[in-house]
């Protein structure tokens, strides 16, 4: 087999290229010489030889011929010159061509080969040569060179092992890349292409005058870039030098699941502030690359807002583990407070690049705050004047903020622990976390430390407690208490302090209310205790209301002075913080990709002093914390750290709490937030091009495979059938089934069980409850159950009725005009002449994809017949698509009664005349029931009789003389002579009284009965073989036999 590269589709003949001068008695052939290729195999490409003549002569050509030789040398194949015949010369053109300048055989514009031998079979594969012949009418003889032309029916052979369907999905997971192993045989040219599921084609191969390799795909397309994730189809093609095609050979479903090779990277210490303190002057990078297989280079790099490159790390080997950044720039210089970005990426060898970003910040400024009082002294001895001292504060906003009051040698007497921004002011009533009071000079310090280390401080001048000749203090334990026996702050202490050196003999202990109403007492008649404890009971043991109370001591000493101190208000709160946290759902993916990208959190809640809250990783560590002062605010958490950069995959919980000055605590848990941002991938194959719901077993449903991933926590999906308008005519959901099916069939039925014909894909969309969603498209595929319409026109190019393949030049060649149109592609195709008597086949064509549209026959069968004169022959042409629907057209081709040469005489040989039984007539069943004809067998015997009168008359110049001829059944001579019950009358008079009655109806239809003459020939020239019984009919025969 040789091949060569093929343009195009469309048909193709190949020329060669014939030029014939003739000098008086010389002939000059040339001849462009170049090896030819034809495939005569009906597919519509290069199915024949056409050679263009063109002859420049002085005298006239009388005979031409083209001449195939086989590569022994022997003749197989001759195509010559028409016949002049004086049937085609009229009276008007007679005397016309008395006085015409002499001419030759008409010399066509070119003569075809189509690939058929005289004996009416198809050249098989090999060498041929051909030459041309040309004779005027001196008896000169040209003859060109012989040429060579290849005929090739043979198409490219090819083997592809496909691989396993597990095989096919490749592109992670340690299956880089698909191997298709395929060999086939050596041709100028084959060709693989990777399509997606559009038909683009995105990768391609070629193997030149070779056979096909293996075939190694890593993903990529033809410019080293990684195709997108998606289903692809991988066809291979050759076609040959003489135009044979190997269909493609189709591997598909192709699941390229390109995972990609991921890196990673932690930073610990962000904000962090370079400024040489010591204290997180260095920012941790952690990168990770789970797998460096394939690592062309990484870089890391340091990135402003507008993404200007500060600093860069690169490298072609894997990275260090861990390493610390300073904060400066590429030329030493320390970074200005700000956001910045660091960006890790990685590029590999199977063409995929993994990105990604960490934010950080610089902070090397440190908490501001401004403190002062209002007095520099005060007095807390309850007697209504300087009792407090207040504190008032600004400050930055930080995470936290803490103070504490010293006394004189520096130790902390009083904390206080505030949110991101402290209170305007407090106030102090002098009161130690001790629940003293001691007269001294104190500092109020607030500080705060931020998230980069840095250290911030404020300091009051000193201020001075004082509580002069006082002689009793009374102090309180706390400013709010809460008697709900939850055993936090369940009771109040007030604690007495004796300044006077004479001894307290008799005291009372007044709990007031807002009012000043007494709801306590405590008194009694001697030194006074250490503190007393209240439990929010009233004198008649019933829990006092919540509200401000004051407690009041008035005292007795022995030396006889009176002495009444009274605390600050303090409140009796037993109600808790109230607070409520929705959220509209547990799941959610920040990917940005506009769908769950935050996860909203709904807060109300009552107003206290200081609401926290925190989200807490799997481990329970804080990873972003958030606080309010008064009511809590709701917020979306963006799946964020501090520092700006996404958590990891996980369950999360959000935590809100708070206790208020009475020890009233409250928390609010919010538990399994899972942020989730793995992923989606969904793959869909159709298994058909096409399909035809009919039920006859073959391909009655298209069957979808269906891969998502993951699995799980989907919400919704659906699939659909659509045509090319984008219309639905079928639809499957969540509803028909929770879980999204590994396989969806469909009969070709809408809603209504009506099938739909056309192009339709498969159309699938999944909704996780993340928010994700993903959609594919199948490749287009075709429903049908329409067979192919097909159709068939014949025409002599002569504008007759009739074909005569008589080589007479007129209405000699039949043109066969063979269409047929479907959606679905055609796998073969057959054109049949069926023998009119015995059915079987005389001549075939036949294909597979593509339909001859346009062919010439020349009347003879596949084994080299002439076709029987006055003949209605009938034909068949069928065409069968993959889908296995099969069309069928039927017609006739009406013979003409063909006058044959045979030597210098001229022959016209009847089949188609019908004689009653064992009778040498036409009479009909009217006259005779049993044996007579029926009248269209009477009216065609007329017919085909008055067209060869017809014929007769046109070659006046000529005898004619009619054989009648039978067939010899016994084969026997006493069949040809004698009557006998057996077998009838005598073959010899009877076909002899039949010539004679032909003559008789030709005389009636004008042929010059002077000119006939009968002879009865019998059985004893057959023209099939008595072993050959379906062809007997061509025996019973009437000849007419033209001599000058």
């Amino acid at each position: 087999m040789v091949s060569e590269e093929k343009g195009n589709n469309m048909k193709k003949s190949f020329f060669s290229l014939l030029f014939l001068t003739i000098f008086c008695s010389s002939m000059i052939f040339s001849q462009e010489a170049k090896t030819l290729f034809i495939s005569p195999n009906n597919d519509g490409i290069q199915d024949e030889l056409i050679i263009p003549l063109s002859i420049s002569e002085k005298r006239y050509i009388v005979e031409w011929s083209l001449i195939i030789l086989d590569s022994e040398g022997n003749v197989v194949r001759t195509i010559g010159n028409k016949e002049k015949r004086p049937e085609n010369i009229t009276v008007k053109n007679f005397f016309q061509s008395l006085f015409a300048k002499k001419e030759g055989v008409t010399i066509p514009e070119s003569v075809m080969w189509n690939g058929i031998l005289d004996s009416g079979e198809v050249a098989s594969d090999g060498k041929y040569f051909y030459y041309v012949t040309a004779t005027d009418d001196n008896g000169n003889v040209g003859k060109t060179p012989v040429y060579e032309i290849t005929v090739d029916n043979t198409e490219p052979s090819v083997e592809v092992v496909p691989p396993s369907e597990s095989s096919k999905i490749f592109g992670g997971g340690g299956k880089p890349n698909i191997t298709i192993k395929q060999s086939g045989s050596v041709e100028d040219l084959w060709t693989g292409t990777i399509t997606d599921v559009a038909g683009n084609v995105v990768r391609t191969w070629t193997w030149e005058n070779a056979s096909p390799e293996n075939l190694v795909w890593d993903g990529k397309n033809d410019f080293g870039v990684a195709v997108p994730e998606g289903v692809y189809t991988y066809r291979l093609t050759s076609t040959d030098k003489a135009g044979n095609i190997l269909e493609p050979t189709v591997v598909s479903n192709i699941i390229y699941d390109a995972i990609p090779r991921s890196v990673n990277m932690t930073i610990k210490d962000s904000p962090f502030s370079p400024n040489g303190d010591n204290v997180k002057d260095t920012l941790a990078i952690t990168p990770v690359m789970s797998n460096a297989t394939g690592l062309i280079s990484w870089k890391i790099e340091t990135l402003d807002k507008a993404g200007k490159i500060l600093k860069a790390w690169k490298g072609t080997t894997e990275p260090p583990t861990v390493f610390d950044y300073d904060g400066k720039d590429s030329n030493g210089i320390v970074l200005a407070d700000g956001d910045y970005q660091l960006k890790y990426q990685a590029q590999f060898n199977n063409g995929q690049e993994s990105v990604i970003t960490r934010n950080f910040s610089i902070d090397k400024t440190a908490p501001s705050a401004f403190v002062k009082t209002d007095n520099s002294i005060f007095s807390p001895d309850g007697d209504g004047r300087l009792d407090t001292i207040e504190i008032f504060q600004e400050t930055s906003k930080e995470k936290a903020w803490f103070a504490e009051i010293l006394d004189a040698t520096g130790k902390v007497v009083k904390s206080y622990e505030y949110g991101e921004i402290p209170p305007a002011s407090i106030t102090w009533d002098g009161t130690t976390s001790e629940n003293q009071i001691n007269d001294g000079f104190y500092t109020y310090k607030l500080f705060a430390t931020d998230l980069a280390g840095n250290v911030g401080q404020a300091i009051t001048n000193t201020f001075e407690l004082n509580t002069g000749t006082t002689e009793v203090l009374l102090s309180v334990s706390e400013k709010a208490f809460s008697p709900n026996a939850d055993k936090v702050k369940d009771s109040i202490i007030f604690t007495p302090q004796i300044k006077t050196s004479s001894a307290i003999v008799e005291y009372k202990l007044s709990v007031l209310d807002k009012d000043g109403n007494t709801v306590k007492t405590f008194a009694d008649k001697r030194a006074l205790p250490k503190s007393f404890t209240w439990n929010g009971t009233s004198d008649n043991g019933t829990l006092c209301p919540d509200g401000n109370y004051t407690a009041k001591l008035d005292t007795l000493s022995k030396n006889g002075s009176e002495s009444s101190v009274s605390t600050q208000s303090f409140e009796l709160d037993t109600v808790y913080p109230e607070a409520k946290v929705e959220v509209p759902y547990l799941v959610f993916s920040p990917n940005a990709d506009g769908r769950k990208d935050v996860m909203p959190l709904t807060i109300s809640s009552s107003a206290e002093n200081l609401w926290q809250g925190q989200i807490l990783n799997p481990e329970g560590l804080v990873v972003k914390s958030y606080s309010w002062a008064g009511a809590a605010s709701s917020f979306d958490w963006d799946g964020c750290d501090e520092a700006g950069n996404t958590v990891e995959n996980g369950k999360y919980s959000f935590v809100i709490a708070t206790t208020d000055s009475a020890g009233n605590a409250t928390k609010v848990e919010i538990k399994d937030i899972l942020l989730d941002n793995t992923t989606v991938k969904a793959y869909l194959t159709a298994e058909y091009d096409s399909f035809a719901p009919n039920n006859d077993g073959f391909r009655d449903e298209q069957i979808f495979s269906v891969m998502v991933t993951p699995t799980e926590n989907i919400s919704a999906w659906k699939f659909d059938i659509k045509d090319l308008d984008g219309n639905i005519v079928r639809s499957w959901s969540n509803l028909d089934s929770k879980d999204v099916p590994a396989t969806i069939k469909w009969n070709g039925a809408d809603v209504n069980g009506l099938v739909q014909e056309g192009f339709f894909t498969g159309n699938l969309f999944v909704e996780y409850e993340k928010g994700d969603v993903t959609a594919v498209q199948s490749s287009s595929f075709i429903c049908s159950v329409t067979a192919p319409q097909i159709a068939v026109k014949t025409a002599t190019g002569s504008n007759t009725e009739y074909f005569s393949p008589d080589n007479d030049g007129y209405a000699d060649d039949l043109f066969i005009m063979l269409t047929g149109n479907d959606v679905v592609p055609f796998t073969n195709w057959s054109f049949e002449i069926n023998d009119p008597q015995n059915g079987k086949n005389f001549y075939k064509i036949s294909g597979k994809n593509t339909i001859t549209e346009r062919m010439i026959w020349d009347g003879r069968s596949n084994s080299g017949e002439l076709v029987q004169s006055a003949t209605d022959y009938p034909y068949k042409f069928t065409v069968t698509n993959e889908l296995g629907l099969t069309s069928t057209v039927s017609g006739i081709i009406p013979v003409d009664v063909l006058v044959i040469r045979v030597g210098d005489k001229l022959k016209i040989q009847v089949p188609s005349i019908i004689f009653r039984s064992d009778e040498a007539d036409f009479v009909g069943k009217d006259v005779d029931p049993k044996n007579g004809l029926d009248k269209d067998k009477i009216d065609n015997n007329n017919r085909v009789l008055k067209r060869i009168a017809e014929i007769l008359n046109k070659f006046k110049d000529y005898n004619v003389t009619i054989e009648g001829h039978a067939n010899n059944v016994s084969g026997t001579e006493e069949e040809e002579t004698i009557d006998t019950v057996m077998y009838g009358k005598a073959l010899v008079p009877l076909s002899e009284a039949r010539a004679n009655y032909v003559k008789d109806v030709l005389v009636g239809f004008g042929v010059d009965v002077s000119r006939l003459t009968t002879v009865g020939v019998g059985g004893r020239q057959p023209v099939a073989a008595r072993d050959d019984k379906d062809n007997w009919w061509k025996n019973r025969r009437v000849e007419f036999i033209l001599n000058k």
